[in-house]
């Protein structure tokens, strides 16, 4: 974990933050989200976890001979959704200056605009409450409390002033619900590594006489598998879910690219048991009796066509 500290300006978003940054909100049901949305999300992760780890290298602060672990609980997090000046207790002694809110976000549904005071919340006065014993204003550390201890669901009220006028806004604030982190680094995910491993392979052309066609490997357990443009993905010997695409050829489909790219067509889903040293070679395999059946996808199936042993490192 890491703790961010910006000595001028206060950012109302009450969350502990892991180390390698901010990432898209996990969508609250898992089954609204598509491959390409877990895709698009695992590889931000990658590329902010890349670029964190550079950094650390870079200053020496981790290297292979030391272990790193995280190991976060899932939690709730509510975000406010505004920026304040909590720079010294004196110029948050009539209050906290909004100096920026979010778009879209709580503050700005309740009506908060850059400029305003914020001169209570929950009925607690945010005025005249001096420093702590760091120097920083109490009045910043009462509203990240009393913001964090929203229950799910419930009202936050806030007492703002705007020029010569006091009013109150309140309503419900933005939760987002952060998963549970473990991450290791170092030694010990060195050590992991070493135990084998099995690769799955869309390289080379599946052979057409057997009605097998080029393939897209999207996801393997929900999760990116790798570069976009890669061709071989490695895997941990074990129960993989494949999520796959095809790439069959229009010419030998009877049916339009609007129904071949209707929602039910463009991916399914293949259990292979990869063990390790070995490298499976996934295909689109197109069912000739079916190839004007465009609903649900009935004129392919994922399979693997090919396994060939090989080391993996």
């Amino acid at each position: 974990m890491t703790s961010l500290h910006c000595p001028s300006l206060l950012r109302l978003c009450i969350v502990s933050t892991l180390a390698f940054g901010a990432l898209p909100a996990v969508a609250q049901n898992d089954a609204a989200a598509t491959p390409d949305d877990t895709a698009a999300t695992q590889l931000r992760l990658r590329e902010e976890l890349r670029a964190l780890m550079l950094d650390l290298a870079a200053s020496g602060a981790v290297d292979q001979q030391r272990t790193l672990e995280i190991d976060e609980p899932a939690r709730r997090v509510n975000d406010l959704g505004l920026l304040v000046d909590s720079s010294s207790a004196e110029r948050a002694r009539d209050g906290l200056r909004v100096l920026a809110v979010t778009p879209g976000g709580t503050a700005e549904r309740l009506g908060v605009r850059g400029g305003d005071i914020l001169v209570s919340v929950n009925d607690r006065s945010l005025t005249r409450l001096g420093a702590d014993e760091s120097g920083q204003p109490k009045a910043a550390q009462l509203l990240r409390d009393s913001v964090s201890a929203v229950p799910d669901g419930d009202a936050l009220a806030l007492g703002v002033r705007r020029n010569d006028r006091t009013f109150a806004v309140s309503g419900p604030v933005a939760s987002v619900h952060v998963p549970a982190v473990r991450l290791t680094v170092g030694a010990a995910a060195t050590a992991a590594t070493m135990t084998g491993c099995g690769r799955i392979s869309v390289f080379g052309s599946p052979p057409r006489s057997e009605n097998l066609h080029e393939a897209k490997l999207v996801a393997v357990d929900g999760r990116l598998p790798g570069p976009t443009d890669a061709t071989s993905f490695r895997l941990d010997p074990g129960t993989h879910i494949l999520t796959v695409g095809e790439g069959i050829e229009a010419r030998y489909l009877s049916f339009n690219e609007r129904l071949r790219n209707a929602q039910s067509n463009r991916y399914k889903t293949l259990s292979v048991e990869v063990e390790p040293g070995m490298t499976y070679f996934l295909a689109a395999r197109l069912n000739p009796e079916k190839v004007t059946e465009a609903k649900d996808g009935a004129y392919w199936d994922p399979v693997i066509w090919k396994e060939v042993a090989e080391s993996c490192h």
